[in-house]
């Protein structure tokens, strides 16, 4: 288990869909990424929006804040594969915010649809914000990540 000194705060997870996307199925996507157990308590947030071109776009919206915020989490870095791990711990200066206490990661929002977490770079993504508390420096971060990292089973 991650150390009592720092923990999660809240976890917001977020996904687009098009009008030629089905929305439902960019739920399922969501909710694969959260543990089992807590997928039947979920409430979306749901926004329409309007593209450049004029076009509608859905944003779904997860959110979870303390106990629920760090399970949530826990499973996302758990559940990726070793590589996606690897690449994680790698490139965690890349996806930090600028005060070390935010946490980004994009999920290939297909991939979790069929049931599997792993990292995407591209555009069709589910993207995950995970605010640490106590974190003041980034190896201090570092530190917790590793420690989560380190307590999958």
């Amino acid at each position: 288990m991650a150390s009592n000194k720092y923990n999660i705060q809240q976890v917001t997870l977020s996904a687009f869909y098009h009008s030629t996307e089905d929305p439902n199925k960019v739920r399922q996507a969501l909710l694969n990424v959260v543990p089992k157990d807590l997928r039947s308590e979920v409430s979306f947030e749901e926004s329409i929006v309007s593209g450049y071109y004029g076009n509608t776009i859905g944003i779904l919206t997860l959110k979870f804040k303390s106990k629920k915020a760090e399970r949530v989490f826990t499973y996302v870095l758990c559940s990726l594969n070793a590589t996606d791990k690897a690449i994680f711990s790698a490139t965690l200066s890349n996806r930090v915010g600028v005060k070390n206490s935010i946490v980004f990661l994009r999920l290939s929002k297909q991939d979790a649809y069929l049931g599997q977490l792993s990292l995407m770079d591209g555009d069709d993504i589910i993207k995950l914000s995970a605010t640490v508390k106590g974190v003041r420096t980034f190896e201090e971060l570092k530190k917790y990540i590793d420690e989560v990292l380190s307590s999958c089973a």
